[in-house]
Order: structure tokens, then C-alpha cells, then sequence
């Protein structure tokens, strides 16, 4: 394996960053860290690049350790390149003065900014300056010169959270090619789902310091182990029930146990929470169910606000295939029994 997290912990003062990450990532796969502000994401890639000593654990590359907590090598000793989510070009250098600083072999950097940048797709920009490049051309110009030294490891730091929405999915595409060609191990950090889900090979998520799933997207899609994993997954509502006579009551509806998939057994009164997804949500003509109050149609699916008798509203995006209109009364079912439920 390339890249080994051993029981890693970190402190700040007296509070637990990590607690006892462990995992690996191969050569040239791409993992992402997904979470929340404040899960620990950020301060893993800091103990990686070198940026923060390590507490306790070790990081190893190819089975030889990286860094310890009796071995903390400086950032420029480590074989890491770093892209931020500014990119943080030098604006005085040209595209291929940035591309080039860390390569350390003059005779060979000419070759290297030249093959990066066809690479990026900016073949005759060598002369340009960052100012005159757009945010996604700056940012393809900051993964080349983090990927010129060779780096065994590249980390990413919410890359792509100050590119216009228009671009990010293009980009995010073209920088998923770009490390799969250079074959070196990448992780990136964001908390954005989508972002992780379209270029990630393996997602880690992250809650609280420790990691509450590792896997493909189909993996935490199809069997998340939380309710976060779950909606960082896709998307999805959520509704709260509880169990009652062998079924689970909520106020949108009762719904039958075996259309969910609940980790351990739901105990008599015990509550929980359903994850309703668009696919796996049945919306039906019922003269005595809960209000249709708005609709709205985005063409791949529909977003759906229902009202019960008491007032309370429940927002859901479904499939487009049932017509729904205002002021209709309905019921709420699910086609199981793969729907996802939450013992709380």
C-alpha cells in the first residue's frame, strides 16, 4: 500500500482533533477526507505536509515512515506537493516561472513545465501572468506546479470552493485526468459531497475527529453506517419517527419496518430517523393525507413540500413520474427495503 495512516490522534489544548484514523490509499488513487468545518479534515492534510508534528501514530510512504511523533521532517523534505483553494501563484513569476520553481533540476525544468502544460491544456500560456488567466485556468496552473517536483503524495485543500459553479464540474474532470496520468497518490479535502463523489475514487467521512465510513460513493450511497454518511451521499430528507405497534410512526405517515434498512433492531417506542431519497420515495392520491402545499419540477426530478394536520412541513425531492399539483392530499410511502434508518 502507498500511503498508511496509523492511529493517528492530534490535540489542540484539550480538544481531540482526530481520534485513531487509520486507513491507506494506494498508488494513484485519489481519496477524498469529507466533512463538516471543524471534523478534522484539514488537520490530517497538515499532518501530512508537514505543517503540524505529529502527537501520536505514524504516516508511512511504501512502508518507510514519513513522519512520527519522534520524526517530523520539514514540508520542503517531505515528497508532497500542496494546492490551496486560492492556488496562491507567485503574481510577479509567468505561468512557466510558476510551474518550474520547485523543480530543482535546471536542465530538465523546461522539459517539465512544457509537458505540464499541455497536460493542463495551456500550451502557449507559458508567458502569461496569473492576473490574466481565468479562476479554473489559475487553479489547473497551481496542480501543475504542485505536480512538477514529482511529489509521491499531492494534497488539496478545497481546491475548487472559489471557482464559479459553472466550471467546477469541467475542472473537477479535468484534475481528476491530470492525477490519474501523473499515477501519484492524491487526497483531497472538501465538504462539498458533490465535489468528492465525482472525483474521488475512495471517500472518507469524517465526524468528530474519527472516520465514520470509508468507501466508494456507491458504498456510503447504497449502505451508509450514519445519517451523515448518508446525506453527505445524496440527496435526501429526513424524517423522524418512532417505533409503534411494529411499525414506525411519523407524522407524514406510518411506515412498515421491513421497507427499512436499520442497522440493529428498532425496540418498542424506541425513535429513529428515516432517510427519504428521490428514487426510493412514493407519493400517492389520498383524500385523507397530508397537503401538497408547493411543486416544483427541475426535470430530473421534482421538490415537493408536504403539510400535515398539525402544520408541519416536510420538503422532499422525488422522482418526476407522479403528477402533483397544489393543494392536493396525498400519502407517503417508501419502496423498500433498502431506505436507510437511523436508530437515535
Amino acid at each position: 500500500m502507498g500511503l498508511e495512516f496509523q492511529d493517528i490522534h492530534h490535540r489542540y489544548g484539550s480538544v481531540e482533533a482526530l481520534s485513531g484514523i487509520s486507513l491507506s490509499v494506494g498508488q494513484g488513487d485519489i481519496l477524498c477526507l469529507l466533512g463538516q468545518s471543524g471534523c478534522g479534515k484539514s488537520t490530517l492534510l497538515n499532518l501530512t505536509a508537514g505543517n503540524l508534528a505529529l502527537q501520536t501514530g505514524d504516516i508511512r510512504l511504501y512502508g518507510k515512515v514519513l513522519a512520527s511523533a519522534n520524526h517530523s521532517p520539514p514540508p520542503e523534505n517531505r515528497p508532497v506537493g500542496l494546492v490551496f483553494q486560492e492556488g496562491a501563484l507567485f503574481p510577479h513569476l509567468t505561468v512557466a516561472q510558476n510551474i518550474g520553481f520547485g523543480v530543482k533540476d535546471k536542465h530538465r525544468r523546461v522539459g517539465i513545465v512544457s509537458e505540464l502544460l499541455e497536460q493542463i491544456g495551456l500550451e502557449g500560456f507559458g508567458d502569461r501572468f496569473p492576473h490574466t488567466l481565468s479562476g479554473g485556468q489559475q487553479q489547473r496552473v497551481a496542480v501543475a506546479r504542485a505536480l512538477a517536483p514529482q511529489p509521491a503524495i499531492l494534497l488539496m485543500d478545497e481546491p475548487f470552493a472559489s471557482i464559479d459553479i459553472m466550471l467546477r464540474r469541467r475542472l473537477r474532470e479535468e484534475i481528476r485526468q491530470i492525477l490519474k496520468a501523473r499515477n501519484c497518490i492524491s487526497i483531497l479535502v472538501t465538504h462539498d459531497p458533490e465535489e468528492a463523489i465525482e472525483t474521488a475514487d475512495q471517500i472518507a467521512v469524517m465526524e468528530s475527529g474519527v472516520i465514520s465510513q470509508l468507501g466508494t460513493a456507491e458504498d456510503l450511497y447504497n449502505d451508509p453506517s450514519s445519517l451523515l454518511v448518508g446525506l453527505m451521499a445524496g440527496e435526501g430528507a429526513v424524517l423522524d419517527g418512532r417505533e409503534k405497534n411494529g411499525r414506525v410512526d411519523t407524522p407524514f405517515g406510518i411506515f412498515a419496518l421491513d421497507k427499512l434498512s436499520i442497522k440493529q433492531p428498532l425496540k418498542s417506542g424506541e425513535a429513529c430517523r428515516i432517510l427519504l431519497r428521490p428514487f426510493t420515495t412514493k407519493i400517492t392520491p389520498k383524500s385523507d393525507g397530508v397537503m401538497v402545499v408547493d411543486v416544483r419540477r427541475t426535470g430530473q426530478s421534482q421538490i415537493v413540500t408536504l403539510r400535515n394536520a398539525e402544520g408541519k412541513t416536510l420538503l422532499l425531492q422525488i422522482s418526476p413520474d407522479s403528477i402533483l399539483h397544489v393543494g392536493q392530499n396525498v400519502s407517503l410511502d417508501v419502496a423498500g427495503p433498502s431506505v436507510p434508518a437511523f436508530i437515535l
